[in-house]
């Protein structure tokens, strides 16, 4: 099977349309993966300060139940001064009543002076209550602060396995791109493979083409030189009245012209393209006379005299034929050699189906 060149470009373009749309999703791969570490990285730091505000608020809490412990120590030392006071009071206060008629001022000063422990002791142990009361408000705020802060470290581990997974997905999606573009990359290759091996099969279409068009030229020269061919008889007359022949001169375009070859052909008894090709001692092949017959162009004028001859036309139908052709060739300036492409001659045994009359 011969590949017409005209079908390479589209194959090439389509490779390579394909190879730029997996480059565009790798990019495209790349950059997911780049936000994802930048989103990870993000995560890592968010984590990182979630972690040491967490240690802040333990050590924190820890210094608020140092302080707690020392202020219920300050309280159970005020109470024990104070129950040690209020015992020296009871106990000077006995003495005082014991001697209450022998009373004198080391006794009263004594007893001032209890009285004033006892006072330093209660000062004290309010102190120490109010020293209490601020530890448990610093405690309660100590924890709610690590409460904050273990919060913020469980979203923190949250976000940074959220990042590891957009992470995965994404190197997951750049492995499955790279393999495409990797396929992408081979057909486009097996592509322009291809297409190399239609280029060079469409040039020796080609070649052969020129060989065929130049072997068929030269076997309508040897046809023209050898005069026309020496048939046993020719077509029948028309019945008086009837006058059935194509007139060639009733052309007034290329089409025309070859519309009344084809009438004609079918008034001179409607022979066989290979009868034709043998009465014209294969001057041209049958696929060529079938494609001079198939278009609407003016077939080259050594194959129209040639295709007379073989259908038994006489001098004078030759005459006519070849001033047809010569009318139209003149007033349409169009190239023989664009009229048709040579086609090589085809062995009469061996002719293709469809082309015989």
């Amino acid at each position: 099977m011969v590949v017409r060149k005209g079908g390479e470009e589209p194959q090439r373009q389509a490779g390579k349309a394909a190879a730029d749309n997996s480059l565009f999703r790798l990019r495209e791969a790349l950059q997911t993966l780049a936000l994802a570490e930048e989103d990870r990285t993000r995560a890592l730091g968010t984590l990182a300060a979630a972690e040491k505000h967490h240690k802040r608020a333990a050590r924190l809490l820890a210094t608020v139940e140092e302080d707690r412990e020392q202020a219920a120590l300050a309280l159970t030392t005020a109470k024990k001064d104070r129950i040690r006071a209020v015992r020296v009071l009871a106990e000077e206060t006995d003495q005082v009543y014991a001697r209450v008629g022998s009373l004198d001022a080391r006794e009263n000063s004594a007893v001032a002076r209890a009285e004033g422990e006892l006072v330093a002791a209660d000062a004290r142990s309010a102190s120490a209550e109010d020293d209490l009361v601020h530890a448990d408000v610093r405690y309660r705020d100590a924890i709610e602060e690590l409460g904050q802060a273990d919060a913020q470290r469980v979203r923190a581990e949250e976000e940074l396995t959220h990042a590891d997974v957009r992470r995965m997905q994404a190197e997951k999606r750049l492995r499955l791109t790279e393999q495409q573009y990797n396929l992408t990359e081979q057909q486009y290759k097996r592509v322009m493979a291809e297409a190399g091996t239609a280029r060079a099969a469409a040039t020796t279409a080609a070649i052969e083409s020129h060989i065929a068009g130049s072997l068929s030229s030269q076997r309508l020269n040897q046809a023209e030189a050898s005069g026309p061919p020496e048939l046993p008889f020719g077509p029948p007359a028309d019945l008086p009245g009837y006058v059935l022949k194509p007139d060639p001169l009733s052309a007034r375009t290329p089409a025309e012209f070859v519309e009344l070859l084809k009438q004609y052909r079918i008034w001179a008894g409607e022979p066989s393209y290979r009868e034709i090709v043998r009465r014209a001692r294969n001057a041209f092949g049958a696929s060529t006379l079938c494609e001079a017959l198939k278009s609407s162009h003016l077939p080259p004028e050594k194959l129209v005299r040639a295709f007379v001859w073989a259908c038994s036309g006489s001098e004078e139908d030759l005459q006519a034929w070849t001033t047809a052709w010569r009318r139209l060739r003149m007033k349409h300036q169009r190239p023989q050699n664009e009229t048709l492409a040579a086609v090589t001659a085809l062995p009469i045994s061996h002719e293709a189906p469809g082309l015989a009359g």
